[in-house]
């Protein structure tokens, strides 16, 4: 029987993400007037997040996530940088997650014990100490997300909109992080080089304050356009270890090696690629270390363009 595509493909962003980013990219239009309530619709919202939060710890189920504001940049378990695109749209979620309404009758012990059996454990703080704590759970399938507080169970919303707003905070570690692998320009290179099987190695080294291409002729514009697309280079997904497709990765082939050596050697990159028609992104393999994914039609694009040069 045929594998479900599911098992094929790498998934480079959970549908509840994509979800959550549609919510905070349309949250300027909002069709649903607010009503008069006997309770605090903004319970867990933070005002001003950016400048509120200090740190936010996510205890679920088998893992720990913690998300802490260093001088001007935000790190992920004291490890990794933090994405910036996940930050905003997180704190943009923080801001505006409003209460659609308290849990009560029959439903509620039940609702709360599960939350609080399976759910994820959250606690945030500013420079002055803890600003608000609770249990975040939910049922994706029904797009319903439930914080816990004390004896209370909420039903909780992003006004105007259905999504499941508990995802966010079930995010695995990778996911946070950061995913440029190249911190920075063509001017902290040293030099390029690509190795493909079947082909013939192309390098570009600085040379007269311009990147260029050694022992063939080519545009100059043209090339640096090329090694432009290796600024600030990054994967579309850390994997990690129990991944599918590494699981399969003898059934990969090897599809090219880039190194890039830096000015700062402890900046220098070297990405060992693979591919498997039935997945659709490339295995990247970091430095010898870490396993990453990189979408097929990004780097069919890399080599369509070096083919040309």
């Amino acid at each position: 029987m045929a594998k479900s595509q599911s098992k094929k493909n790498i998934a480079l962003l959970s549908a509840w993400i994509f979800l959550v980013l549609l919510t905070i990219l349309a949250y300027s239009y909002n069709p649903y007037e607010r009503k008069s309530t006997s309770f605090e619709k903004d319970l867990f919202a933070v005002e001003n997040a950016n400048q509120t939060i200090s740190r936010i710890e996510l205890n679920g189920q088998g893992f720990t996530n913690t998300l802490e504001k260093n001088g001007n940049s935000w790190s992920v378990n004291q490890e990794y940088l933090l994405d910036a695109s996940m930050q905003q749209v997180f704190f943009k979620l923080l801001e505006q997650i409003s209460i659609q309404r308290p849990i009560v009758g029959e439903n509620s012990a039940k609702i709360k014990q599960n939350v609080l059996d399976s759910g994820v454990q959250v606690n945030i703080y500013g420079n002055e100490g803890l600003v608000n704590s609770y249990t975040v759970g939910g049922d994706f399938q029904a797009m319903r997300s439930y914080f816990v507080k004390g004896e209370e169970v909420y039903l909780i919303q992003l006004p105007g909109y259905q999504s499941y707003v508990a995802g966010i905070f079930e995010v695995p570690e990778n996911d946070w992080r950061d995913r440029v692998v190249f911190e920075g320009i063509w001017q902290d290179m040293v030099s390029l080089k690509i190795n493909r099987p079947n082909k013939e190695t192309v390098e570009f080294k600085y040379d007269d304050r311009l990147m260029r291409i050694q022992n063939q002729q080519a545009d100059t514009a043209e090339v640096m356009n090329f090694v432009e697309r290796f600024n600030y280079f990054f994967v579309d997904q850390f994997l990690s270890e129990d991944h599918i497709a590494l699981q399969k990765k003898e059934s990969f082939d090897k599809a090219g090696i880039i190194e890039i050596e830096g000015l700062d050697k402890d900046k220098s990159l070297r990405l060992e690629l693979f591919k498997n028609p039935e997945f659709n992104a490339y295995l990247v393999h970091i430095n010898g270390n870490e396993w990453a994914a990189i979408r097929n039609e990004r780097m069919e694009k890399i080599w369509i363009e070096l083919e040309k040069l």
